[in-house]
């Protein structure tokens, strides 16, 4: 992977283009950013450094200038190990899928269990003693639940992230017609207007076409769904290649099974570029599994009705309709138990009923689209794509005096699990909410409120 710097976008459900950086003259300062890297990395106390995957859709050469527009979407989370390249025209860095634990825990299991097989379909290798033993360590099966969980993420990419492409914006009516030179005007007023023509024409010119700003959170590809392969058989497959490469690499190491040998990512030449392995994180070497997933549904409920509260209180505040992203609501889950005075719902139902359309994109309510075959795509990963895109609301609403105070986009992205994500917005918008019943008189507090 290569990146001009530790990206601190938290968002993996985003997208952008360069037309929404503002300032297309921000020089990266690569060697700036590689000395930046390298001191947190070395620090001993320092926590892991993260950064986002991203996925460019489009791009666009402007002869103008020879600069590129670029239409990207932030795809996935990694995990910055090291940089293998000097500071040059970009740097390139060693880094490694970072799943939430939630994601990993739902194929501990199944890791467990191969590395269960793996031992006894091993243990009489007469070629490496040692060799057998590797995928008895918990950092081997935390690194093995970790290569399912990617697998099935790369499975089901194409239908969470519909591609987005630049569009531009129509040209603005010439100048020329306003600025025609009749017998009338003077030689003063010629000039002028031929001045004023000339700088409109240079100005077009220089600059290039614009483009049509792109949708901040991505969409689901429905049409994609029905063409999702199995994840049985993904992470099947992950799991046969992390154990043949880890006995491949600990015969290669002489039969060495220490944990620091094994995933100290140097491989068997000192670098960690003939490595098939990086370390794994200090958290998921336990051997006990991390993230209940039960705790993470009641989590993603418990924000769902908070969110609508705060839609209903600041309908009450502000006596309008509230705006409400229709990615967002399309993460609604189906559910039966909703609070009797809980509003989403309905808004939803009447979305998809009307067939309403996001952009160029109908409408996806997701526990719809993935009714007709739910074991393809998890809920876990529904509750994870809102524990990210919650934030692009919440940094429009945010409110003076609201405790706590929103986290940083890059302190979302260093938390590990979907339910410290999701607990997170959820004491955010109750402190917006303590504010806002301050703000609406007793008298006028009452339940429902109206969305948009």
């Amino acid at each position: 992977s290569s990146s001009n710097s530790a990206s601190n976008s938290a968002s993996s459900t985003s997208s952008s283009s360069e037309e929404e950086k503002g300032d297309k003259n921000t020089v990266v300062d690569n060697v700036q950013s590689y000395h930046d890297i390298q001191e947190h990395l070395k620090s001993s106390d320092s926590t892991p450094l993260y950064g986002t995957l991203l996925r460019i859709t489009d791009r666009r050469f402007r002869d103008e200038d020879g600069s590129i527009v670029l239409a990207v979407q932030a795809i996935d989370r990694i995990r910055v190990h090291d940089v293998s390249s000097m500071p040059g025209t970009h740097l390139r860095t060693d880094v490694q899928f970072s799943p939430d634990e939630e994601l990993m825990r739902m194929y501990y299991d199944e890791a467990l269990m191969s590395s269960a097989s793996y031992l006894s379909s091993h243990g009489n290798n007469g070629d490496c003693e040692g060799a057998s033993e590797a995928p008895s360590c918990p950092s081997a099966v935390s690194g093995a639940a970790r290569a399912a969980a990617v697998a099935d993420t790369t499975r089901v990419r194409n239908f969470e992230f519909r591609p987005i492409f630049l569009e531009e914006k129509p040209k603005r009516p010439s100048s020329d017609n306003a600025l025609h030179i009749s017998a009338s005007d003077s030689n003063a007023t010629k000039r002028i207007k031929d001045a004023i023509r000339k700088q409109d024409r240079e100005k077009e010119e220089s600059s290039g076409p614009e483009y049509v700003g792109v949708l901040q959170l991505v969409d689901y590809d429905s049409f994609s769904y029905s063409s999702l392969g199995g994840a049985e058989v993904a992470t099947s497959q992950a799991l046969k290649r992390y154990w043949d490469e880890l006995v491949k690499e600990t015969t290669a190491r002489g039969g060495s099974t220490n944990e620091d040998d094994l995933f100290d990512g140097s491989g068997t030449g000192g670098s960690s570029s003939t490595s098939f392995f990086l370390p794994e994180p200090m958290t998921s070497s336990s051997s006990s599994p991390p993230a209940s997933l039960e705790a993470t549904e009641t989590m993603e409920y418990e924000v769902w009705c908070t969110l609508d509260k705060m839609i209903r209180l600041l309908s009450m505040a502000a006596s309008a309709t509230v705006p409400l992203p229709s990615q967002l609501l399309a993460l609604l889950p189906k559910r039966y138990d909703w609070p009797r005075d809980f509003t989403l719902e309905n808004y939803a139902q009447s979305l998809l009923t009307s067939r309403s359309s996001i952009g160029q994109s109908p409408f996806v309510r997701l526990d719809v689209i993935t009714s007709s075959n739910p074991t393809s795509y998890s809920s876990m990963r529904r509750a994870q794509r809102l524990s990210y895109a919650i934030w692009l609301l919440l940094d429009g609403v945010a409110m003076t005096g609201a405790e706590p105070s929103p986290p940083t986009r890059y302190e979302v992205l260093e938390m590990r699990s979907i339910e410290q994500r999701l607990g997170t917005s959820k004491q955010v918008l109750e402190g917006i909410n303590d504010i806002l019943e301050k703000m609406i008189p007793p008298g006028n507090q009452k339940d429902g409120g109206e969305t948009q």
